[in-house]
């Protein structure tokens, strides 16, 4: 990763901070860390803004800070160390699968109310896309264990709106294993029903339904839990198929 510029001009939301670690609630359409296309526009360019040498005294060994990563299209809660030992501990948690994360997404069509758990393995490829090539997930008894639980919260004619639990933390994990039971999240540019590929896969769109809505993990004597508003865009699309919700409320 190259060693990221500030950017001040970047919308920056942020939903939690201490003086060792920072969650950030990231807008749909914004990657995560600087790439190729871009450079100065990531949510590390705005977070190196307001916290400047903090980050990058961290430097490309500890990613800047950078805990994990969301897709571009993904909104929400995202976590930056502002320390060494900060990093190092809560990577520490992410590796031992300790982090508690809950997604928000809306699904195409209506799903029956309650609980299901998804269990299935994911396989990573790499096939041809509008930008040129795309890493996907397929689901494949060779690929990596992956696991997901899902509650459906409330229905439309037309849609859900379902609580995701990662159990693990496989490339579009929740995407693909929604899709799997015949559910996909709405914009969704790569997967359909049954998890499988979209023949001509359109560039990424800002209209995803998945939110990251809760992230928490323990660090020293305390336990950090926090929620990220869903974005105005999911708002949007949650009304627009017409699905009303607690967690949707401010």
């Amino acid at each position: 990763m190259p060693q990221p510029t500030p950017n001040a001009r970047l919308r920056l939301e942020i939903a939690y901070e201490d003086d060792a670690v920072v969650i950030a609630n990231k807008a749909p359409g914004m990657v995560t860390e600087p790439g190729a296309s871009h450079r100065a526009d990531s949510l590390l360019n705005a977070l190196v803004a307001r916290y400047g040498g903090r980050i990058l005294r961290l430097g490309e060994r500890r990613d800047y800070g950078l805990l994990h990563r969301l897709d571009r299209q993904t909104s929400g809660c995202v976590a930056c160390a502002l320390t060494p030992e900060a990093y190092d501990a809560i990577r520490a948690e992410f590796e031992a699968r300790r982090v508690a994360k809950r997604y928000l997404a809306i699904a195409r069509g209506r799903m029956r109310l309650g609980t299901e758990r998804v269990e299935r393995n994911l396989l990573e490829q790499r096939v041809a896309a509008a930008e040129g090539t795309r890493l996907v997930s397929v689901i494949d008894k060779a690929g990596k264990h992956a696991a997901t639980s899902f509650e459906v919260l409330a229905t439309s004619a037309t849609h859900s709106l379902v609580a995701c639990v990662p159990e693990t933390g496989r490339l579009h994990q929740i995407r693909v294993h929604l899709a799997h039971l015949g559910f996909p999240i709405a914009g969704d540019p790569i997967y359909t029903r049954g998890a499988a590929l979209l023949a001509s896969t359109k560039a990424p769109e800002e209209s995803l339904g998945l939110h990251a809505w809760m992230l928490g993990f323990a660090y020293e004597t305390k336990r950090i839990e926090t929620h990220a508003a869903p974005s105005r865009k999911f708002l949007e699309l949650a009304a627009a198929c017409g699905l009303r919700h607690a967690s949707l409320e401010g």
